[in-house]
């Protein structure tokens, strides 16, 4: 697996205790641990197979979710590709097309009050767009996007016995 992914989700087991002494002898990696804790930066593709510019952005999207982007310091990323469907209508039905995601992206242009709807347009953390396969561009909104720490939850399970045996046929 990339090592982005594990940044994304962290690894079990480590421990944050150090001691005062040990704490002003930390420099570098005190950003590094404060860029992990961030959180990661959720990347969505818009296209289709109707969309000749589309292959090459899924192509890039998938160089970023392999982490093959070398020397470039990019934040863990969570890639999502939607295939719409609005493009169906000029004679190549898009099996992976659905209506669902061309209102998801429909969203996104109002929100981000954008004159129209395009392939292949990536959402970066819901909050900038560009051109899925302007590679400068998505990298650039990606080192520039808002980060936000993952949530943290507590499950608690309880495990119900019931004596099974007590029971009649007609009472179950």
């Amino acid at each position: 697996m990339p090592r982005r992914l594990f940044a994304c989700f962290g690894k079990g087991g480590a421990s944050n205790k150090c001691s005062s002494g040990e704490r002003s002898s930390v420099t570098a990696d005190v950003a590094a641990e404060e860029d992990r804790r961030g959180g990661a930066v959720l990347v969505e593709l818009f296209s289709s197979q109707g969309c000749a510019t589309s292959p090459a952005a899924e192509m890039v999207l998938s160089r970023l979710g392999r982490g093959d982007f070398d020397g470039q310091e990019l934040p863990p990323v969570v890639v999502l590709a939607f295939h719409v469907d609005y493009w169906d209508y000029m004679g190549w039905k898009d099996p992976f097309g659905s209506s669902q995601w061309t209102v998801r992206q429909k969203a996104y242009v109002e929100a981000l009050k954008l004159d129209t709807m395009f392939t292949p347009q990536v959402v970066v953390q819901g909050r900038a767009q560009c051109v899925g396969n302007d590679e400068n561009a998505l990298l650039a909104a990606i080192k520039d996007a808002p980060r936000f720490p993952a949530p943290t939850f507590q499950l608690n399970i309880l495990r119900i016995e019931r004596n099974l045996s007590s029971h009649t046929r007609e009472e179950c």
